[in-house]
């Protein structure tokens, strides 16, 4: 989906900025803190919420869990999972394509399957969407495959 690899290989401010000033504000203080590691500044993200948030925030050390499920919703939203066929077509039908808006799509949908707010979840997608890099999305989902087959054969 051409809009989606957009989101992946656009600017990195430009995506920074899709997510709500206070919240950039906390997150670059997170990239500061952790030399700019995108995975590290997201634990910290999901690690320093009100309470409201406990599912993802509370239980310290579940952080990576929580990031790890995540990545795989986010895997599940980019690879093509139909799961989120509905959003992923109301992303490609939408005379908006901003990253603001498919990140704002992307983020509801996740947060809808997770069972958490999709304003909490953006700057954590925000933040793992970075740490990929600038690869396509057929790329990044074909890594994630072999990363899932090696995985596999070492059980």
């Amino acid at each position: 989906m051409e809009e989606l690899d957009k989101v992946l290989s656009g600017d990195q401010t430009e995506l920074l900025n899709t997510i709500q000033p206070f919240q950039k504000e906390i997150i670059d203080s997170f990239l500061e803190q952790k030399n700019n590691d995108y995975l590290e500044a997201a634990e910290l993200w999901l690690n320093s919420t009100p309470s409201n948030t406990a599912k993802f925030g509370a239980e310290q050390k579940k952080e990576k869990v929580y990031r790890d499920k995540l990545i795989e919703e986010i895997e599940k939203f980019l690879c093509g999972d139909d799961s989120y066929s509905e959003e992923r077509e109301k992303i490609a039908e939408s005379g908006d394509q901003t990253q603001k808006y498919i990140i704002g799509v992307m983020s509801a949908a996740i947060g809808q399957t997770l069972g958490v707010a999709g304003t909490f979840i953006a700057p954590v997608i925000v933040l793992l969407l970075l740490s990929f890099g600038k690869m396509a999305i057929n790329a990044w989902c074909e890594l994630r495959k072999e990363k899932k087959n090696t995985a596999a054969n070492n059980v």
